[in-house]
C-alpha cells in the first residue's frame, strides 16, 4: 500500500493516541538501556552472579540492540513497517515479563538478549512511523516528540531504576514495561495498520547479514568489555577488534555489489545525512559521558544514594520536554543553522561550568549544570536530526532512521568506553601530582595531618582519611578534565553546522 498520499495522514484523536502509543514504545525501549544500571548489584546478588558477570546484563542488551538497528530497513521492506513494529512491541513486553520472572542469571541474560533484538526495531521504526503519520510540514513536530524520548529516557532510567529497586524490588524495573507495551501494541495495530507500508519480497542477502552481525557483535563487545579487560593488553580484545575490522571491510566490499543489500549504503551519498549523523554522534558521545560519569561521581565521591543522584541529574530533561516539539514545528519557518550554533554554544558553556566542579560543589550547582546542558538539546539536537533527513526519498526513511540510530548507538558505546578509561587514566595522573605535593616535609601535609589527628585522635585513621581525600580530589579533577575536553570537542561543530541546508523542508518526502 502506498503511504505518501495526503489522505493517509492521520488527524484528530487517532493521531493523538497513535502518537502517544508510538512515543511510549520508544521511551520504554530507550529507558531500558539505563534503568538496570543502578540495579546491577542487587540483581547480581539475588541471582548469585559476580559483579563482573552482572555487567553482562547491560552488555548483552547493547550488543543485540546494535546488531538489529542497521537491519531495520531491510526487515520492514520484507514484512511491513506497522506489522514489524507491533510484533516488536509485543516481543519486547514479553521479554520484559520473562526478565522479571527469571530464576537464574543465564535465563535473565537470554531474555535481555531478546529485549535487545526487539528493541533494535522499536527505535528506528518509532521515528519513521511518526514521520509517516504527520504531513511533511509537521515533520519537525513529529521528530520533536520522538527526540523527547531519546533525550529524557536515558536520564529518567537511573532515577526510576534506583527508586523502584529500593522500594519495590528489581523485577519491577522490567514489569513496568508490560502495561505500556499492551497499550502501545493495541492502539498501534488498531490505528496504524491503515498506513501499512508496501511489502517487497526481496532475496535474502545471507552473506551480508552474517558479515554485519559478526562485525557488529565483536566491535560492540570490544567497547563494552575493553575497559574491564585492559583493552589491547587482552588477547580476547585484540582478537575481537581484528575480527570486527576485517568483517566490516568484507561487509562493505560485499554490499557495494549486492543488488539487494541488507543495509542501504547509498544513504552515505547524501551529504546532509552523513554530516548530520556525524555531528549528532559527536554531541551524543559528550552527552553520554556526562550522563554516565556524573551519577557515578555523585555516588562514589559525594556519597549520594542512587535515587538522589538520579534526582540531581533530572533537571536535564525539563526544557527538552517543553521545547523540542515547539522548536521542531517552527524550524521550517527559519534558518536552522543559527539555532544549531546557539545550541552548541550553550553546550560549551554547560560543559565549561561542569568542569568547575569540586568536591565541595553542591547538589544545586550540579543540577544547574545539568539544566543548562538540557537547555541546549532542543536548539542543537532537534534541528540536526531534522536536517540529517532532508532530501531523502520517503522509501529510504526507515533505512535512514535505522542507520542513524545505529551510528548514535555506536557513539554511545564509544563515549562510555573512552570516558571510563580516560577518567581512570586522568585520576592516576592527578593523584600522582597531588601526592608529589604532599611530601612529609611540605607545610600542607603537616597542617592537614595535624587537623586530622586532632579530629580523629588516631594517626592511622588520619592517614587513611587523607588518602581518601586525595583520591576524591584526583577523581574530581579527572572528571573536570573530561568536561573541558567535551567543551573543546563540541565547539568546532558550530562551524560545520553551516555546511547543512538552511531549512528543514524536505522536497523529496513532501512530493
Amino acid at each position: 500500500m502506498a503511504t505518501d498520499n495526503k489522505e493517509l495522514y492521520l488527524s484528530g484523536p487517532p493521531l493523538v493516541i497513535a502518537t502517544l502509543a508510538v512515543a511510549l514504545a520508544s521511551f520504554m525501549n530507550i529507558l531500558d538501556t539505563t534503568i538496570a544500571i543502578v540495579a546491577l548489584p542487587t540483581i547480581s546478588g539475588n541471582l548469585g552472579a559476580t559483579a563482573s558477570q552482572g555487567s553482562w546484563i547491560i552488555t548483552i542488551y547493547s550488543v543485540c540492540l546494535a546488531v538489529v538497528l542497521p537491519l531495520s530497513g531491510w526487515i520492514t521492506r520484507r514484512f511491513g513497517e506497522v506489522r514489524v513494529f507491533c510484533v516488536a512491541i509485543f516481543m519486547f513486553s514479553l521479554a520484559s515479563w520473562l526478565c522479571a520472572i527469571a530464576t537464574n542469571f543465564n535465563e535473565l541474560l537470554l531474555f535481555r538478549a531478546l529485549q535487545g533484538f526487539t528493541g533494535g526495531l522499536l527505535l528506528p521504526l518509532s521515528q519513521s512511523l511518526l514521520l509517516r503519520m504527520y504531513p511533511p510540514e509537521k515533520h519537525g513536530l513529529a521528530l520533536g516528540i520522538w527526540a523527547i524520548t531519546s533525550a529524557v529516557a536515558p536520564v529518567m532510567g537511573p532515577i526510576l531504576g534506583g527508586y523502584i529497586t529500593d522500594n519495590f524490588g528489581w523485577p519491577w524495573i522490567f514489569l513496568i514495561n508490560v502495561p505500556v507495551g499492551i497499550f502501545s501494541v493495541y492502539f498501534c495495530w488498531k490505528i496504524l495498520r491503515s498506513i501499512e507500508s508496501e511489502i517487497h519480497r526481496e532475496p535474502v542477502d545471507f552473506i551480508g547479514l552474517v558479515l554485519l552481525m559478526v562485525g557488529v557483535i565483536c566491535f560492540q563487545l570490544v567497547l563494552d568489555r575493553g575497559h574491564e579487560l585492559d583493552w589491547l593488553a587482552s588477547n580476547q580484545i585484540r582478537v575481537m577488534l581484528v575480527v570486527s575490522v576485517l568483517f566490516f571491510f568484507l561487509f562493505l566490499a560485499w554490499e557495494w555489489g549486492e543488488p539487494h543489500p541488507v543495509v542501504d549504503l547509498s544513504l552515505f551519498a547524501h551529504r546532509n545525512f552523513v554530516l548530520g549523523s556525524l555531528l549528532i554522534s559527536v554531541i551524543y558521545i559528550c552527552f553520554i559521558l556526562a550522563t554516565v560519569l556524573t551519577p557515578i561521581w555523585l555516588q562514589t565521591i559525594q556519597g549520594y544514594t542512587a535515587t538522589w543522584a538520579g534526582l540531581v541529574m533530572a533537571p536535564f530533561g525539563i526544557l527538552p520536554l517543553l521545547l523540542m516539539p515547539v522548536i521542531g514545528q517552527r524550524l521550517r519557518l527559519w534558518d536552522a543553522r543559527p539555532t544549531i550554533t546557539f545550541g552548541i554554544v550553550i553546550f560549551v558553556i554547560a560543559f565549561y561550568l561542569h568542569a568547575q566542579t569540586s568536591v565541595d560543589s553542591t547538589a544545586g550547582y550540579i543540577a544547574f549544570c545539568r539544566f543548562l546542558m538540557g537547555s541546549a538539546m532542543p536548539f542543537a539536537w532537534m534541528p540536526l536530526m531534522l536536517l540529517a533527513l532532508v532530501g531523502l526519498p520517503a522509501e529510504k526513511m526507515t533505512s535512514a532512521t535505522g542507520l542513524f540510530n545505529f551510528l548514535r548507538m555506536l557513539a554511545s558505546s564509544l563515549g562510555t568506553a573512552a570516558g571510563v578509561t580516560l577518567w581512570d587514566d586522568r585520576t592516576i595522573h592527578h593523584r600522582n601530582h597531588l601526592v608529589e605535593n604532599l611530601s612529609a616535609d611540605s607545610p600542607q601535609y603537616r597542617q592537614a595531618m595535624e587537623l586530622l589527628v586532632q579530629r580523629l585522635q588516631d594517626p592511622q585513621a588520619a592517614m587513611a582519611a587523607l588518602d581518601a581525600a586525595v583520591g576524591a580530589q584526583a577523581r574530581t579533577l579527572a572528571l573536570d578534565d573530561i568536561f573541558y575536553l567535551s567543551a573543546a570537542v563540541i565547539l568546532p561543530l558550530a562551524f560545520f553546522a553551516w555546511l547543512l541546508p538552511a531549512h528543514a523542508a524536505n522536497k523529496e518526502t513532501s512530493a
